[in-house]
């Protein structure tokens, strides 16, 4: 498993600009991202006064599954997103905590994670949220976008390999499609709980998120459980296409057989006889005949082309 370390982030979102932990304003909406590895990180996070001891232990939590929860005046969400990492496998999810209020944000990762550095551009640039509702959203939007090109990526490969399968060009890539599958069991059993996640959101009991910010998790919400209904579809696709190329390479397996078998009964009948003159005892017919030799191979041959005649009349041979 990849161990990037994240990068702390700190953030006024009223005025778009980055400053340092000592150097924010509580007063105003602001943005805290921290490695929760790192004992800086939880030594803040342990003094935060705003932070309640179940939100504090949340926050740097090792093990975590997609999940929304309100804590007093609070909302703590647990989400995961595609690793996005040169290096990393797709269903190798990274996960960020977040914990908000009505004026601010803080949010916990270990490993990078890219919608992280995409609001915090978006925030350099003068364009990123101003609230803590809309820091929501865009993170969700943002974890939710960088999912499609990964499911999209996973249904144009089956294809490939159903093309492939159907054409009759290769059924070699059995280990490849074995990762395929997995990569869509591990990717849709986090997506699941994610779903659950967010359909919480749109029931807020702390008026936190407006009209629009449910409205836009709730386009959010949409593109999760298409891409939940096209895993299912892959996963359904995957395992139809192993099960065809099980019954491909088990009929190759028995055409192979098959030959062999042809191949024994021609020589079988041959073997027995050739076996049976060359025993070292007397009176074998043909010693002292020069022709012998000659005499014996044509009847072979004879015999040789009466069993594939015989075969092709019954069929056994085309």
């Amino acid at each position: 498993m990849e161990k990037t370390n994240t990068t702390q982030r700190v953030f006024n979102l009223k005025s778009q600009t980055q400053v340092s932990l000592d150097e924010l304003d509580q007063s105003q909406p602001f943005w805290v991202h921290l490695d929760y590895s790192e004992a800086h990180a939880v030594e803040w996070i342990e003094q935060a006064a705003f932070l309640s001891e179940t939100v504090k232990e949340a926050l740097i939590s090792e093990e975590t599954r997609p999940r929304a929860q309100f804590f007093g005046s609070g909302l703590f969400v647990s989400l995961r997103g595609i690793n996005l990492a040169k290096s990393a496998k797709p269903e190798d999810m990274v996960s960020v905590r977040l914990y908000i209020t009505e004026n601010c944000v803080v949010s916990t990762a270990h490993r990078r994670i890219f919608s992280v550095s995409e609001i915090a551009a978006l925030l350099n640039q003068g364009e990123g949220p101003k609230t803590s509702s809309q820091w929501l959203v865009s993170m969700i939007e943002h974890l939710t976008d960088n999912m499609s090109d990964t499911v999209h990526f996973i249904d144009d490969k089956l294809g490939e390999y159903e093309d492939s399968v159907l054409t009759g060009e290769q059924t070699s890539f059995q280990s490849e499609l074995a990762n395929l599958r997995r990569q869509i069991i591990a990717i849709r059993r986090h997506l699941s709980p994610q779903r659950e996640a967010l359909q919480s959101l749109l029931h807020d009991k702390n008026m936190l998120l407006t009209s629009e910010c449910k409205h836009q998790i709730r386009e959010s919400l949409d593109h999760i459980t298409r891409y939940i209904e096209e895993l299912d579809s892959c996963k359904e696709r995957a395992a139809v296409l192993q099960e065809e190329i099980n019954v491909r390479v088990g009929q190759i397996m028995n055409d192979r057989m098959y030959v062999l078998s042809i191949v024994a009964a021609i020589f079988l009948p041959l073997g027995f006889l050739t076996g049976l003159l060359g025993i070292n005892v007397g009176g074998i017919p043909g010693t002292d005949n020069p022709m012998a030799f000659y005499i014996f191979s044509g009847m072979l041959f004879v015999l040789v082309v009466a069993q594939v005649i015989y075969f092709r009349r019954n069929k056994w041979v085309n």
